[in-house]
């Protein structure tokens, strides 16, 4: 099954903690990007990264990892918040798989530093830097939250 990069950029979005208890709820993101929305919704893990701007260096910080079930357009035809044009959810109502992060912790690896940098705001994943992120997921275990 693949797994999704979704970026949260803190300059247009806002700072990603501010969602954290319709985060915890039900996870959610949301993108533009079709096919990788309706795929993701398969039931593809989906990794939400913060991305902060300080000065003239961007930063990466894991907000959450979930696995997408589901996928929301707007009603009507129109975009969500931040016009963006699909919702991948985990399945309302149902206990998200997956975890979270009351405190974000930094992505510092190199490779999955510069993709990230490359890549559009959702984008497929290489299983390379699956594992990185599963290593920071990793090494950030006592901080990692199960949703409820």
């Amino acid at each position: 099954m693949a797994a999704y990069a979704v970026k949260h950029i803190v300059d247009e979005q806002g700072p990603l903690l501010a969602n954290l208890k319709a985060i915890r709820k039900t996870p959610h993101s949301y993108t533009s990007r079709e096919p990788e929305a309706s795929e993701a919704a398969a039931g593809g893990d989906v990794y939400v990264v913060e991305v902060r701007k300080e000065k003239a260096v961007r930063t990466y910080w894991l907000g959450y990892k979930y696995q997408a079930r589901e996928k929301y357009a707007p009603a009507g035809g129109g975009v969500w918040k931040g016009g963006f044009r699909f919702r991948n959810s985990a399945t309302p109502g149902d206990r998200a798989d997956g975890v979270y992060f009351e405190v974000l912790p930094q992505i510092t690896d190199a490779a999955l530093c510069q993709w990230l940098s490359t890549q559009t705001p959702m984008a497929e994943l290489p299983e390379p830097l699956i594992e990185q992120l599963e290593a920071v997921i990793g090494a950030h275990a006592a901080a990692a939250r199960e949703y409820a």
